[in-house]
């Protein structure tokens, strides 16, 4: 848009100074857009984070069980399963020759989805 005095001659009239009522109503809309689509982006930003932080205790947990049974000497450690801060662990032992195969599976609940991590190490003997 030209500054008013550019544009206006003796015969014009003052209503053609400044902006019209369609090209306000475009830029409201424009905005509007724009608004939406960063409020739907933060919602999904929210979502992710909440299922990463579910994930990283998931990790968190089944490594607790890994240094709880690399505490436990050889021939006391065994399969088992346990619920440790909301969320449900299973473990498996498999005996190799000098070391345990050991399976660490964690259950959780993330965005209203249960999920499910499992984790895997030789522990040795």
């Amino acid at each position: 848009m030209m500054p008013c005095a550019r544009l206006r001659a003796p015969h014009t009239a003052r209503s053609q100074c400044g902006f019209t009522l369609v090209e306000l109503l475009v830029a409201v809309m424009i905005f509007s857009i724009g608004l939406l689509a960063m409020v739907g982006t933060a919602s999904v930003i929210l979502t992710t984070l909440a299922g990463s932080q579910a994930r990283t205790i998931g990790a968190s947990v089944a490594e607790s069980r890994f240094e709880r049974i690399r505490a436990t000497a050889c021939k006391d450690r065994a399969s088992g399963s346990a619920v440790s801060r909301g969320i449900a662990e299973t473990w498996t032992r498999a005996q190799l020759a000098r070391a345990d195969d050991v399976t660490v599976t964690v259950r959780f609940l993330t965005n209203h989805r249960l999920a499910t991590q499992t984790f895997r190490s030789y522990v040795p003997c």
